[in-house]
């Protein structure tokens, strides 16, 4: 099999040989032994730079044949590092592995070109997340409650992760949600206002828990390299709230 592809993981596997998390375009995550180079030559292969590969074998486990690059590669440094980084831990955490993926493919090429470009990183890791979510049918509805009413624009929602909105009435929830949230900026989410900071801060409290539910509790090791700051905003029993 002939593919282009992303090194996403290279982890040490046997003497010269390294084991290699693979995005490509046509068959997904995969996974594959490549054997390195004599010493005085060896390298290995490297992030954010695109490969022309040729791999066989039947099971998970490939064996890859040929790997060359097609061209430089992007660099990257400090945060968009770091977001690049993260990107590749949701992809091979997230992913199951050999299954036909492509749009996932593009826009993890669309992320690593836009943190080469300078572009404001909060919006590119928010926009892949979501992206991701609806690629692998886990996508997160903030356009109808859990029993298919459109949201109301005035009415204030609770979020949970498994019933999604609920309309909020004053009482106090037996089961805390992960958030409230109004119905004006729910649609704002819905519509994909990225460049919007209501809609960012709602997005990047909102994924968090929805990754951690996806992981089952699982933690996500490159969060420990991006800016934490904890939501300083209106809270209800001790819950936050987000409003347009």
């Amino acid at each position: 099999m002939r593919a282009l592809a992303y090194v996403i993981h290279t982890r040490a596997f046997q003497d010269e040989k390294v084991l290699l998390d693979l995005l490509t375009q046509d068959q997904g995550l995969i996974r594959g032994v490549w054997r390195l180079a004599k010493k005085e030559a060896r390298v290995i292969p490297g992030p954010f730079l695109c490969y022309d590969i040729e791999c066989s074998g039947r099971t998970d486990l490939k064996t890859i044949r040929q790997l060359e690059s097609l061209k430089a590669g992007k660099v990257l440094e400090g945060l968009p590092l770091y977001a690049a980084l993260y990107s590749h831990e949701l992809i091979a955490k997230l992913l199951p592995l050999n299954l036909p993926l492509p749009n996932i493919y593009s826009l993890y090429q669309w992320l690593i070109d836009s943190l080469a470009s300078g572009a404001p990183i909060a919006p590119l890791l928010r926009r892949f997340e979501m992206g991701l979510f609806d690629e692998l049918g886990m996508a997160i509805n903030l356009s109808t409650t859990g029993r298919g009413q459109e949201v109301q624009e005035d009415t204030l929602y609770q979020f949970d992760q498994r019933f999604g909105l609920r309309p909020y009435y004053g009482e106090q929830p037996k089961v805390l949600p992960v958030l409230f949230v109004e119905g004006r900026l729910a649609q704002a989410y819905h519509q994909g206002e990225w460049m919007n900071k209501a809609v960012l801060n709602l997005a990047k409290e909102l994924h968090r828990h929805w990754i951690d539910g996806l992981l089952n509790g699982k933690p996500v090791a490159a969060r420990k390299l991006l800016p934490k700051q904890a939501y300083q905003g209106e809270r209800l029993f001790g819950v936050p709230i987000f409003r347009y």
